[in-house]
């Protein structure tokens, strides 16, 4: 009877772990989730050290090169939960698909091209 006692209260401490588990795992997704009031407009260091001001255009935003004024951004737009945008390298005359991520004083940019990805981040001035 005392073995049936101990396992009993063993599988409530598993289902409790579990349901905490699950909870922490939709808290962070709640709270690191985007939203369309996000505000990206400022000037954004890129990891190269190039300088970029974005700007709220129309219904989102646009991001031209501070020293060339060559659209880097265009069209950042707020699309079935995530902020979507086009992107140019100017120095590499790329063009990609991305995700933006605002992280507080921080850009997340997840670039994709084909099957190919990269993540890069702008830190705010």
């Amino acid at each position: 009877m005392k073995e049936t006692s101990s396992n009993n209260q063993l599988l409530k401490t598993i289902l409790r772990l579990f349901i905490s588990f699950l909870f922490l795992i939709l808290l962070s997704n709640v709270a690191f989730s985007q939203k369309a009031t996000d505000d990206f407009s400022g000037k954004w260091k890129t990891e190269e050290g190039g300088i970029v001001e974005i700007s709220r255009f129309e219904k989102g935003f646009i991001g031209v090169g501070a020293v060339k004024k060559i659209v880097i951004m265009k069209d950042l737009e707020f699309v079935n939960g995530k902020w979507v945008s086009e992107m140019t390298n100017p120095t590499k005359h790329q063009t990609a698909n991305c995700e933006l991520v605002l992280e507080a004083n921080r850009i997340k940019i997840i670039a994709r091209k084909g099957i190919f990805s990269k993540t890069i981040y702008w830190t705010k001035l």
